[in-house]
């Protein structure tokens, strides 16, 4: 074999044992893609101008900006993006609420967002509801899936009262033409339904706080490689330290 021939073998060889030590290292073993999925929950996650956005969809994308991942983001009904990140490795749902029933069904990172929660009647309604045991003898407008259907179940309120939707427009487009009775939201999320739909503050009435403490959170495919959950919950740890998270929160926030 010629001089040449045989420096140009070792140098390939030498080029492939980097190539496959390189593979083999933890960053490379991390996924550096993962798809999220999320529902229409304005003002959180939704599409504006055919991009999907919101406060929960910007931590997400900065989250992954700041650690070099891929984030494509799907808007589909809230019930089909839990069970698709519940079937399939590297995969993502956001804006969840992490539940004792919920936790040791994915791997999580947060919380982003504090999780209060409210009952909202319609006022016809509103001085016959004292308490959760009341709201036995109204409709109850729940999104499928979403975590508090099963709260108001554990609280002692019937199935029966409850009427499941897949998507929040559904829930706030029946609750204005009076057909459900009373909803459970956010305050920011409900201010943007009542803008987004033309709901006037003598329309709705605010009766009681339901839930308070919670999180809302990044839930991943428990296949996901634990290295890949951490680069997200330091990202997200990062942002609440520098102020960046504050930040996109007031962004929307101002604006009701």
């Amino acid at each position: 074999m010629k001089v040449g021939a045989s420096l140009a073998m070792k140098s390939l060889r030498r080029l492939v044992c980097i190539s496959a030590t390189a593979l083999l290292s933890p960053q490379f073993a991390i996924a550096q893609e993962i798809q999220a999925y999320t529902e229409d929950w304005p003002p959180y996650n939704y599409v504006q101008d055919g991009v999907v956005t919101g406060i929960a969809t910007d931590i997400l994308k900065e989250a992954c900006t700041n650690e070099k991942i891929q984030c494509p983001v799907q808007l589909v009904p809230w019930a089909r993006a839990y069970k698709t990140v519940q079937d399939t490795p590297n995969t993502l749902i956001y804006g969840i609420a992490k539940t004792p029933t919920r936790e040791p069904q994915l791997l999580w990172v947060g919380p982003i967002l504090p999780r209060t929660t409210w009952i909202y009647v319609r006022p016809e309604v509103a001085s016959k509801i004292r308490s959760l045991q009341d709201l036995n003898a109204f409709k109850i407008g729940m999104i499928r899936g979403e975590a508090s259907a099963d709260e108001l179940l554990q609280a002692g309120v019937s199935q029966e009262a409850i009427v499941l939707f897949n998507s929040n427009s559904d829930v706030i487009r029946t609750f204005k033409l009076g057909k459900i009775d009373v909803l459970v939201n956010t305050e920011i999320g409900m201010a943007m339904n009542q803008k987004n739909f033309q709901i006037a503050d003598d329309k709705v009435k605010r009766v009681m706080k339901f839930f308070d403490g919670g999180g809302i959170y990044f839930g991943l495919n428990l296949q996901t490689d634990h290295a890949l959950v951490e680069k997200l919950q330091t990202a997200v740890d990062k942002m609440k330290r520098d102020g960046r998270l504050q930040t996109i929160i007031q962004h929307y926030t101002k604006k009701y």
